[in-house]
């Protein structure tokens, strides 16, 4: 069996052999569980352990990169399927723009295979680390959700490897039922071991981008209907909204709008790899690496009010200018670890997705109850979608706010209260939530918030596909009412 041993010296004994147990976490870094990481060299590899998983009468649960913020790729005292060893790009057309992947191939790789020859992928989270199977488990989306949809619209096959060590290959055509489950399926169903996806073609390494200054929210929102109706010029090819979350009163919701166009003329030079990176230290002295351990001081109350304020001027003044596309989607990236600043209580990221009719004032009342709770979000990100076919769709046609809380010893209690008050007047207009993201919602305001019938429908396939129950997370327990197999553990609880 092909399963690649770890440096500490672990053996491939039983499910949970101690050498196996790790504590893991999402990326948030305040959802953290215990769990036994397997990690298959090859696909081949992967029905043995879910044979071991059977056996020992317990779940596993599928982890990319860790990306998902909460407990997405977490599952206590129980299997965590590790996919990142395979990462092979199986087949390339540059003149089709087709590629075909193994799940553990990360953003990263996938445009940087695809760049230099005219293409580039045409759904990006805002990270370049995610794998590809990880996208797909929770149909990511990107910059131009309202144009693009989510990436499972941009697959044209893949194969679902399911517990009782079957391949099935599913299309939207040949098996739409079973391929509208799996993507944006949370690695419920099966596990993604072969994706299909077409590209975007581009002449250009770079887009062009404009910044517009809304002085209120109703103004950011009429920025976006501006930009995204065809009109006096085309629609934008990507937009994006920054909201100040400490403005109040008469500048509830005064942000910044990045429009982003794909540049039609030709630069092969602009398309090499070189052009999109930038230098690992700034001005060759401060490693870009440690440049998380600056902010960290910043991150509290007063100094991110004066820095939010800083940047709405800043960008009220910006003009446009051409960036690289990695440079434009991947930001945070070019500040490696960026996250660790939120040390060390962490982040909690509150993303929902409203009906285009009571997204204005949804979004008013959300930003109201952070400002009286007196936790203002430090981050707030704002975005267009459309629907989709994903069972599980959490996108909609309307608009999503992402609001980034930073936990501390003085407010984690009250956070908590303020979070599970926020999904109250998100469902109460119909809206919906991101489970790469919460970690707030129960079964009960899943299936309100998604429809009973989705959730229903989405458990008979897993009944079909895995009657047993073997593939679970610690996310799957806490929205989905259903049994489980127990998890309970002997021996060695040791957790290095």
């Amino acid at each position: 069996m092909a399963i690649e041993t770890h440096p500490q010296g672990e053996t491939a004994g039983g499910a949970r052999a101690a050498d196996r147990l790790r504590m893991l976490q999402g990326w948030a870094m305040v959802r953290r569980a215990p769990g036994y990481v397997w990690r298959p060299a090859t696909v081949a590899a992967i029905p043995e352990v879910f044979a071991r998983a059977r056996q020992a009468h317990t779940t596993i649960a599928p982890r990319g990169a860790g990306y998902s913020y909460n407990d997405a790729a977490l599952n206590s005292e129980a299997i965590v399927l590790d996919l990142t060893a395979l990462r092979g790009i199986t087949a390339w057309d540059p003149a089709t723009g087709v590629i075909t992947v193994e799940p553990g191939v990360t953003i990263r790789d996938l445009w940087r295979t695809v760049l230099p020859d005219g293409w580039w992928p045409p759904v990006v989270p805002g990270t370049m680390g995610p794998t590809i199977g990880g996208c797909l488990a929770m149909n990511v989306h990107g910059k131009n959700a309202w144009r693009a949809g989510p990436i499972g619209e941009h697959v044209l096959a893949c194969d679902l490897l399911t517990p009782d060590g079957t391949t099935r290959t599913i299309t939207p055509i040949g098996d739409p039922d079973l391929f509208h489950a799996a993507i944006g399926g949370m690695g419920l169903l099966g596990i993604f071991t072969s994706i299909t996806l077409q590209m975007r073609r581009v002449r250009n390494g770079r887009v062009q981008t404009h910044h517009f200054a809304a002085r209120d929210l109703s103004e950011m929102f009429a920025i976006f209907a501006r930009e995204t109706i065809p009109g006096t010029r085309p629609e934008a090819d990507y937009l994006v909204g920054w909201v100040d979350g400490f403005a109040s009163g008469a500048s509830l919701g005064r942000g910044l709008v990045e429009r982003a166009d794909f540049i039609e003329e030709a630069d092969p030079a602009s398309l090499r790899l070189a052009a999109q990176d930038v230098p690992p230290r700034i001005a060759g002295i401060v490693p870009r690496s440690e440049l998380w351990r600056v902010m960290k001081p910043m991150f509290n109350d007063p100094i991110m009010r004066l820095a939010n304020g800083a940047q709405y001027r800043r960008g009220s003044a910006a003009h446009a200018a051409p960036v690289p596309h990695a440079q434009f989607h991947f930001f945070h990236d070019y500040m490696p670890n960026w996250q660790r600043a939120w040390l060390p209580g962490g982040l909690r990221q509150f993303q929902v997705f409203v009906p285009r009719a009571a997204a204005a004032s949804t979004f008013a009342t959300l930003l109201r109850f952070a400002q009286t709770a007196d936790i203002p979000p430090y981050l707030v990100v704002f975005k267009q979608h459309r629907a989709n076919q994903s069972l599980l769709a959490y996108e909609l046609d309307g608009f999503s706010l992402s609001l980034d809380f930073h936990v501390t010893a003085r407010n984690a209690t009250r956070l908590d209260t303020l979070l599970h008050a926020l999904r109250r007047p998100v469902m109460d207009v119909g809206g919906r939530f991101y489970m790469a993201k919460d970690d707030v919602i129960d079964a009960a305001d899943f299936a309100r918030s998604l429809g009973a019938e989705r959730v229903a429908a989405f458990l008979a396939i897993k009944q079909r596909l895995d009657p047993e129950k073997i593939l679970m997370s610690n996310l799957g327990r806490r929205i989905l009412a259903m049994e489980i197999l127990p998890t309970s553990i002997g021996g060695d609880s040791s957790i290095e």
